[in-house]
């Protein structure tokens, strides 16, 4: 496994306290809800930080590596959500 450093700089609320069990185990019920994969980065002083992550298909993934696309896709879904939409016939191509 690659080992990487990451710096993080946020603010951390408590959310509550869990035992390990005896197989070094540690359950996090509704704090993880809705995710099924998580990043594991350890602190120089022993921190522990989940990173929740999500997995994109791989024929998606282009679109995260190419700043123009993705910056073009963010602006058409701001305009999308601010109601500035008009009728596409995609027969008049």
């Amino acid at each position: 496994m690659k080992h990487s450093l990451t710096h993080v700089i946020e603010d951390f609320e408590e959310v509550g306290t869990r035992t390990i069990d005896e197989r070094l185990r540690v359950t996090l019920g509704d704090i993880i809800k809705g995710f099924v994969r998580v990043k594991l980065l350890r602190g120089k002083h022993g921190d522990i930080l989940l990173k929740p992550l999500v997995e994109i298909p791989a024929s998606e993934a282009w679109l995260y590596k190419n700043k123009e696309a993705l910056k073009s896709v963010k602006k058409g879904l701001e305009q999308a959500g601010q109601g500035k939409i008009s009728k596409f016939n995609p027969n008049s191509l």
